[in-house]
């Protein structure tokens, strides 16, 4: 593994000597030797498992390494304490959002310290506090009076969640900046800012840390790529090297082989038909799912895209229009209509939405349909854990038993628990939203099989992403959102990034491109008129 000759140039941030940490018997980071260097941005890529967050967690101080020597700057790290490490210049992002849900965004922002400002030494100065909150979040982009620095972080949408986060730990100027897995929450356009924010901070003579598994944006931003599988460093790699092929290669020891989607019957019927629909922020919205049919919603981040998912599954009122399923009316009160009417949801945040996570795999898998396999009101224990271990390997959750903690599995075996669930209740719509978010490539392939076969099986299956290349991949159409609206309608072999950005790019590019205009094929399904193209 050789690290590029340039790098040896610049100081060293970071060096890392046989560090390692173990949990029972199984050694999950094993790093003989490791530097990171001043003004270089660092990709780390592996499959979940793999020790990167062991990796980052130890350079930040929520992990207490085993054993080995970290120096940031020539000063030795303390281990197992986020104190030191803050001390030290480290600053992280994490995927995981540690956020203070009931304080506001200012408070959260300063959380630690004191305004810069501040005209009190000893009671809070809030009108510094939410200066100097709206002077971080316009440093990296952000519009403070859009956000509200005074609202409570949550009553705010996970992208907006994400951003505050990067800005809390930008405004730090750390030497070491960690971002794990920054962008999985995040539309294109939002995504490449913060990828810009990386680039001036390696400017400025910062190290960043990037843990992604979109594997285009860590290959577009890195200087060097660390590839890790089973705890050890398999692959370190200049950017020439970095090929897509060599970095999955590298992370799963082989080929990940991915086919187009197969299309729904001829004679498929209609699914979901939506008529009109609006909601708060939402519509008019006019959309069609055939049965076996893989729909995406794509668009920028506020477009409408997971409304659109929540107000299908009776999450979020809808205020007008109409929607049948299965050719049946259907205006649901609350997500428990939306269950009754055949309907299974997965929304993008697993762990806050979908799973209690110091519960059993038992309990989180079998919740949907307690009532089926109940014998006469009872719940016998034996029959749960039964039913429980076939919904797992039915979707091929990794796992040593039924019985031990969901939060003790990685998230793509959580996610693929949460496939297992949904799948229980045998719906005819399935609503995925951010269905990949936060898992590896491998975990990703998986998770696409599961959708395929969903399809496969009959089900209408309606997707919001905010990865393009997830949705061009998976998708038989895919529906581009505006301003709550549906602006095109673009079948597989029609939806190139660029159609896709320019619809979701709205009216600024409508005459250059007229992608609004909506006709139906032959087979009377709608795509965008080709000619116009």
């Amino acid at each position: 593994m050789s690290v590029p000759t340039s790098a040896h140039s610049r100081a060293v941030t970071a060096r890392l000597r046989g560090v390692h940490k173990s949990y029972g018997p199984v050694r999950v980071l094993d790093l003989p030797e490791l530097d990171l260097y001043g003004g270089e941005v660092v990709g780390v890529v592996g499959e979940n498992g793999a020790g990167k967050s062991t990796l980052i967690g130890t350079l930040a101080g929520s992990v207490h390494r085993d054993g080995g020597d970290i120096d940031i700057d020539g000063v030795p790290l303390a281990p197992g304490s986020t104190e030191a490490a803050a001390r030290l210049g480290i600053a992280m992002v994490s995927q995981e959002f540690p956020l203070v849900g009931q304080l506001s965004v200012a408070e959260n922002l300063l959380l630690g310290r004191r305004p810069r400002q501040t005209r009190r030494r000893v009671l809070l100065d809030r009108a510094a506090s939410h200066a100097e909150a709206e002077a971080m979040l316009t440093e990296i982009g952000l519009d403070p009076r859009a956000i509200g620095v005074h609202r409570e972080v949550r009553s705010l949408p996970v992208p907006t969640r994400q951003m505050i986060e990067i800005a809390k730990a930008w405004g730090r100027e750390p030497k070491l900046l960690i971002l794990d897995e920054p962008t999985s929450a995040l539309g294109p356009v939002e995504a490449e800012m913060v990828l810009g924010l990386a680039r001036q901070a390696a400017k400025r003579g910062g190290t960043v840390l990037f843990i992604g598994h979109r594997l285009d944006e860590v290959r577009a931003i890195s200087d060097r790529v660390l590839v890790l599988r089973n705890g050890r460093l398999v692959a370190d790699l200049t950017p020439e090297e970095a090929t897509e092929a060599r970095l999955i290669r590298e992370m799963v020891g082989g080929e990940i082989n991915r086919t187009q989607p197969r299309p729904p019957a001829v004679d498929a019927p209609v699914s979901l038909r939506l008529r009109a629909l609006t909601a708060d922020g939402l519509g008019p919205v006019d959309l069609e799912v055939l049965a076996g049919e893989i729909v995406g919603v794509a668009g920028l981040m506020g477009s409408g895209r997971s409304r659109l998912i929540h107000t299908v599954a009776g999450a979020q009122p809808a205020t007008g229009g109409t929607m049948t399923v299965a050719g049946a009316p259907y205006a649901p009160r609350d997500p428990g209509d939306g269950v009754a009417a055949g309907i299974a949801m997965i929304p993008e945040d697993r762990k806050e939405q979908s799973l209690v996570l110091f519960a059993p795999v038992s309990d989180n898998v079998t919740v949907s349909i307690l009532r089926r396999i109940a014998a006469h009101g009872l719940l016998r224990p034996g029959r749960q854990r039964e039913e429980a271990r076939r919904i797992a390997d039915s979707v091929h959750v990794r796992m040593q038993s039924v019985e031990q903690p969901m939060g003790s599995l990685s998230g793509g075996n959580q996610q693929r628990a949460i496939f297992g669930r949904a799948f229980a209740t045998r719906p005819r719509l399935l609503l995925l939203d951010e269905p990949t978010r936060g898992v590896d490539v491998g975990a990703k392939a998986e998770i696409y099989e599961l959708i395929d076969r969903a399809a496969a099986d009959g089900m209408a299956v309606l997707v919001a992403s905010s990865e393009l290349e997830e949705l061009q991949l998976i998708c038989h159409r895919i529906a581009v959102m505006c301003r709550g609206r549906v602006a095109a309608i673009l079948r597989h072999q029609d939806a190139t990034k660029e159609r896709i950005m320019t619809a979701a790019a709205g009216a600024a590019f409508a005459e250059a491109t007229p992608l609004t205009q909506v006709i139906p094929d032959s087979d009377g399904i709608p795509h965008t008129d080709g000619a116009a193209q």
